[in-house]
């Protein structure tokens, strides 16, 4: 047995085993999968050449991007069962913790999720926060909010408030009430004047800066001590507008000694009038805060159950001092850690940065991890709910590949997929001596029979068709290539200066060792473009039945990737890249 077998053999099985394990393969199980396929490499004593060939193989394979894992597996070894078929480890979400409970307290079990309208959702916001709240709902035939939290409006844009609800939708993610807090300020008013006149929140005029000084000293600032009279009159000053932005904040009672910072009588709302509210515009100057609106809109609507990332820690610990304050039953909290992707910068602060200094062209640019990117790209709305049972609310912080999704995705979409032929940066080949009629029948889908199929005709002793340039590593002189669903031909020359390969035709007989690769016929085909989420355009020809696709259709672009019909400009089509 050569070296050069050995090799083979060792890159193959590096290549199974790192796409199997998000794409690093490992040089023990590659050296099992080899011996347990020959047996004869232990017989012949080759075990030893054998372990430092896979040892250089898997550190080749493990410096590859999975894409890159995937289109050799498939081009050098006609591998591409090992990528429909994703490991599944959870089927369901597991049991809810506290369920008994609230449902003696309030007969059924009630969950939210509240984003903020400051950008479009990202895959962060969607896995746990609102995936999973939803689908506990579901499972216990609860009920589940979306609340809009709209307290900020120096932040928040219209848009945004129309994309959370878009993007829901999309993803088939239907609440049993919309809440949008700007439509409650007024209930905040009305809790924030209870607990003043109890005597457990004032009214603070003290300047920022000197109240971070009291607070770093754990000392009391001298308007907490100011009679309850002269709180009471300090609020409806503020109601009447006689305070200005940053001149009094309500502050709940708490210790100023207490070794949280956070819980060092914490604010509850403030002034701001400097900018319009996107829904209420100038009519309101107070907002409430963040935690404040949170406890109160919780409590009123009788949330049961809040799911959220264990970054909320501190905010927790202020609601809950809220909750004492005014005496009420706090919900069962459930703290997740939180999901990190690879080489993504996902954060709304990064796109805003982005979009302002025109590097990323929108919220759904396909580079992004946003919702709108992803759905555009062709993830389909069931993946992002897989995705969110497998990583569930373990505590633990997750690092996600988007390989991961993608893998998943590839299971949803593969029965779904239509097939069709795509070469980037065509090379055209003149096939001689061909027969003087075929005719190429060619599955829709090779599992789907009932989905028809494409048919050419061809006639004549030349047969002219384009390849993609990217295979032209497989083609050298005298060498036998299969054009799929075509016939076997026989490589005459290349001439790369003028983009032209000779060939001619070389039986129909399906040999399995050589290479197969996709084509197009010259005069039967279309120009194509395809968008990838590096950034990058690809060119190239698609063939003549693309022309049937509509926007928004799945296909596999043949030996390439799947993609999403943007735009069938009838003499153009547009695709957007999905994935391997």
């Amino acid at each position: 047995m050569s070296k050069n077998v050995l090799e083979e053999y060792a890159l193959k099985y590096a290549l199974i085993n790192a796409v199997k394990h998000d794409g690093k393969a490992r040089i023990d199980a590659v050296i099992k999968m080899i011996l347990s396929e020959h047996p004869e490499i232990k017989r012949k004593g080759l075990i030893r050449d054998l372990v430092e060939i896979v040892k250089e193989k898997v550190k080749e394979v493990n410096e590859l991007t999975l894409e890159e894992q995937l289109k050799l597996l498939r081009d050098r070894f006609n591998i591409k069962e090992i990528v429909e078929k994703p490991k599944e480890t959870r089927k369901d979400l597991p049991p809810l913790p506290g369920v008994e409970e609230a449902l003696n307290k309030y007969g059924k079990i009630v969950t939210r999720f509240a984003p903020a309208p400051t950008g479009a959702l990202h895959i962060g916001h969607i896995l746990r926060a609102a995936i999973v709240n939803y689908l506990y709902a579901k499972k216990y035939n609860g009920e589940f909010i979306l609340r809009i939290e709209d307290t900020d409006p120096r932040v928040i844009k219209k848009v945004y408030y129309d994309w959370i609800i878009e993007d829901l939708k999309a993803l088939g993610i239907k609440w049993d009430k919309l809440v949008i807090i700007s439509d409650h300020f007024e209930r905040t008013y009305e809790v924030a004047e209870k607990l003043i006149s109890e005597g457990k929140a004032y009214v603070c005029t003290c300047p920022a800066e000197k109240f971070r000084e009291y607070k770093s000293l754990k000392v009391e600032c001298p308007c907490r001590k100011l009679p309850l009279e002269e709180h009471l009159k300090r609020w409806n000053m503020m109601l009447e507008g006689y305070y200005s932005e940053g001149e009094a904040v309500v502050r709940l009672k708490t210790s100023m000694k207490d070794p949280n910072p956070v819980l060092r009588d914490p604010p509850l709302l403030r002034i701001v009038e400097s900018v319009p509210h996107p829904r209420t515009g100038y009519k309101y100057r107070m907002y409430p805060l963040y935690n404040f609106a949170c406890t109160v809109m919780d409590h009123d609507f009788k949330v049961t159950h809040i799911i959220r990332a264990k970054e909320h820690e501190h905010n927790a610990a202020v609601q809950e001092a809220i909750y004492r304050s005014l005496g009420w039953d706090i919900p069962i909290a459930i703290q997740y850690g939180l999901i990190y992707l690879k080489d993504v910068k996902m954060h709304k602060r990064h796109i805003r940065e982005g979009l302002r200094e025109g590097e990323i062209k929108g919220w759904d640019d396909i580079r992004l991890p946003t919702i709108r990117a992803l759905l555009r790209r062709g993830i389909h709305p069931q993946a992002f709910f897989r995705l969110a049972i497998e990583t569930s609310i373990t505590k633990h912080d997750i690092t996600l590949s988007m390989e991961t999704l993608y893998a998943i995705n590839r299971q949803i979409i593969d029965p779904i997929a239509d097939r069709y032929f795509y070469v980037e940066n065509p090379i055209l080949v003149k096939i001689h001596n061909t027969p003087k009629e075929v005719v190429v029948k060619a599955k829709l889908h090779p599992k789907k029979p009932e989905r028809g199929v494409k048919v050419y005709r061809f006639k004549g002793e030349t047969l002219k068709v384009y390849i993609a340039e990217d295979d032209l590593k497989l083609l050298k002189q005298n060498a036998i290539i299969r054009l799929i669903e075509l016939f076997n031909i026989k490589v005459k020359s290349i001439n790369l200066e003028e983009r032209i390969v000779e060939a001619e035709y070389a039986g129909n007989e399906i040999l399995k060792e050589i290479p197969k690769i996709q084509w197009v016929p010259e005069g039967l085909c279309l120009k194509a473009f395809v968008y990838k989420p590096d950034g990058s355009l690809g060119e190239g020809l698609v063939e003549y039945y693309a022309q049937f696709l509509k926007p928004g259709q799945i296909v596999q672009l043949e030996r390439y990737g799947f993609a999403k019909v943007e735009r069938n400009e009838g003499e153009v089509i547009y695709f957007i890249y999905s994935h391997p």
